[in-house]
């Protein structure tokens, strides 16, 4: 039984933490078993540890899993997972990934997983994150710009997973920078039309800009989590678990 939801973006800061986070607080909200997972992250330092994405998701849930159990990969450096890792003498193994992600699986009835970067991110010389989901065999939402070059990133990203033939349930556009301008709220308009046209998958958005992250990310979570957005790409999760079982 396939109950999880890999959770991708179209390039890194796209906002990927904020949806992984809301969406398993809104299932959590409701009723259900809710884990998550942060299969790889870099950029962590030990003085960081609290700031680390796999620690905002665990803290929103209030999650008593450890941060080993929900991230078996963790680097330094802030840069791709393949390059960080060879800097610390270490090899990314999907068979390890998928068996912490099985053993959770097991405990939950959803399991919302967070990717790194974007789907053609190297983890190994011949490894990349679309492998990865293809391991672990769960459909995508990917999370992508409300603004300017977002859709060329969507669509590029999409084609790579339905190529690799990956399902992507859906695409959640976000505004990363303030929408204040004419011309910044005419290219959102843009993108949001011609994505609702060509992305051929629901597009839900765009989510408001946040500004005073991380400091505010968990008054942040709790108010995406209850947003039309958020709240349709649930039932959107949910019916797709309903019908893989």
């Amino acid at each position: 039984m396939n109950h999880g939801i890999f959770i991708t973006g179209t390039d890194t800061g796209v906002g990927k933490t904020l949806v992984a986070a809301a969406l398993a607080l809104h299932l959590k909200k409701r009723g259900h078993s809710v884990g998550v997972m942060k299969p790889i992250e870099t950029g962590v330092s030990p003085t960081q540890e609290r700031q680390s994405d796999a620690a905002r998701l665990r803290s929103v849930l209030e999650s008593e899993e450890s941060l080993g159990a929900i991230r078996p990969y963790v680097f330094k450096l802030p840069i791709a997972p393949l390059t960080a890792a060879q800097a610390e003498g270490q090899t990314i193994n999907l068979e390890t990934i998928g068996k912490v992600y099985r053993l959770l699986s097991k405990q939950y009835d959803h399991l919302v997983v967070e990717g790194v970067g974007g789907v053609l991110v190297p983890i190994t010389p011949k490894v990349m994150v679309a492998d990865l989901i293809k391991h672990l065999r769960l459909p995508v939402v990917v999370v992508g710009r409300s603004g300017l070059g977002g859709i060329n990133h969507a669509l590029l990203t999409i084609e790579a997973l339905q190529r690799r033939k990956i399902t992507v349930l859906a695409l959640v556009l976000n505004q990363t920078q303030s929408v204040r301008s004419g011309i910044s709220r005419i290219q959102e308009r843009s993108t949001l039309t011609t994505l609702g046209k060509q992305a051929g998958v629901p597009v839900f958005g765009p989510l408001p800009y946040a500004p005073g992250l991380p400091s505010r990310f968990r008054p942040t979570v709790i108010r995406l989590a209850r947003s039309a957005a958020i709240t349709h790409l649930a039932k959107l999760v949910l019916r797709a678990g309903r019908q893989s079982r």
